[in-house]
């Protein structure tokens, strides 16, 4: 008695038909397209590439050579400098500062020394001979400040009464227990009295 084929053996018998036929019919330009190498990798193959970079590298030390050849002879040449005569001649004595002895720098130098304490020096033009009548005037005022707008006219100088802590405002001529302010300066005034100057520091 014959085995009966059970549906998966059938199913099995079908598919190992199909894959026969399909392979039968592929199989023969399969082998030939594996028969051709392609265009591509006939120009791509690694005899041509190395060949390639050979000849780039050949290339590139042929030019260095070349740059350092030309320029060593560049550096043997002479070098030619040439003016052109129509252009006006700078002044020697307008161009340059003139130099002086050196005494004159010296003494520029030990005027002012870097390595001793600095020495406030009188203020020029102010007379201090016969300042006690003045000093005595201005014994009991205190200078307390300077102010001004945006012109000079306008400068006020503040000073307090010691005794009496009142502060008075003044500008340049008015006078106070008969002593003028005759200037104002950002720092510092100038009081006269009797033909007598005395010069007060804030």
């Amino acid at each position: 008695m014959a085995k009966k084929e059970t549906a998966e053996e059938k199913l099995l018998k079908i598919i190992e038909a199909t894959k026969k036929a399909k392979g039968g019919a592929s199989s023969a330009p399969v082998a030939v397209a594996a028969a051709r190498p392609s265009s591509l990798q006939l120009l791509l193959s690694p005899q041509h590439i190395n060949m390639a970079l050979i000849a780039a590298v050949l290339a590139g030390f042929l030019f260095l050579v070349y740059q350092i050849k030309s320029g060593v002879s560049l550096l043997n040449e002479d070098v030619m400098i040439s003016t052109d005569a129509s252009a006006p001649q700078a002044n020697d004595a307008q161009s340059l500062p003139a130099i002086k002895d050196v005494v004159y720098y010296l003494d520029k130098i030990s005027a002012r020394n870097i390595f001793q304490p600095y020495e406030k020096k009188a203020d020029e033009g102010v007379s201090t001979a016969g300042d006690t009548a003045l000093k005595g005037r201005l014994a009991k005022y205190k200078l307390v400040g300077v102010a001004w707008l945006d012109v000079p006219e306008s400068a006020t100088v503040m000073i307090e009464n010691t005794s009496t802590h009142e502060t008075r405002f003044l500008r340049e001529g008015d006078k106070i227990d008969d002593v003028t302010v005759k200037t104002i300066f950002t720092d510092r005034v100038v009081f006269s009295y009797a033909n007598e100057e005395m010069t007060v520091k804030l």
